[in-house]
């Protein structure tokens, strides 16, 4: 299942786009989300997860009025995300492109470099860069754009969701008065809950 999480006022019953309320953080990551863009082809992304509905983001403490959807089959442009997360911070002090490939290469090779210094293990993503032969487009192949764990796409009708979470019955009221079917609408609180 792939899941998406969005505060509830951002909600509707149909297609959607990336919410606009992470104006703060879209700013922080666009030369982030602008660099994927010339993969993907589309800037912002709607994120989703990939059988994994902890790192959507429905369990941070800031987001007690998200709701979480699941969906069966989404068809989006895949990402890794620990890889993802290993390059983040290189495209995000950079807005050029190629100084932005620039720039995670000199991270990678660097973190290779410290490792091979202090004769520590090569693993994860370091060792996926040694495999790729220290060559970012095949680093980019057949690591980071990768079905691991999250997709993203252009936008997301949120009405085809199978499974809708929410933490309470007002949320629920809500999301039913949108149009959304009562019976994929489950209340839970997943604090301490995995699926």
């Amino acid at each position: 299942m792939y899941y998406h999480c969005r505060p509830l006022k951002y909600v509707k019953y149909g297609k959607v786009f990336p919410p606009p309320k992470d104006k703060d953080i879209l700013e922080w990551m666009l030369p982030a989300y602008r660099w994927l863009s010339n993969y993907c082809g589309y800037c912002p992304q709607v994120w989703l997860s990939r059988s994994h509905s902890s790192i959507t983001g429905y369990r941070n403490k800031y987001s007690k009025d998200s709701v979480l959807f699941g969906f069966d089959i989404i068809k989006g442009f895949p990402l890794s995300y620990d890889h993802w997360e290993l390059i983040m911070n290189s495209l995000m002090n950079e807005e050029v492109f190629e100084k932005q490939n620039k720039a995670i290469e000199k991270m990678l090779n660097s973190i290779y470099l410290d490792c091979k210094a202090e004769d520590e293990e090569i693993e994860g993503e370091i060792a996926d860069w040694v495999k790729s032969d220290c060559n970012l487009d095949k680093f980019f192949k057949d690591y980071l754009f990768k079905e691991v764990d999250q997709v993203v796409v252009p936008s997301l009708n949120l009405k085809s969701a199978k499974k809708i979470i929410c933490s309470n019955e007002k949320q629920k009221k809500k999301l039913r008065k949108m149009g959304f079917i009562e019976d994929r609408i489950e209340i839970k609180n997943l604090k301490n809950y995995e699926w």
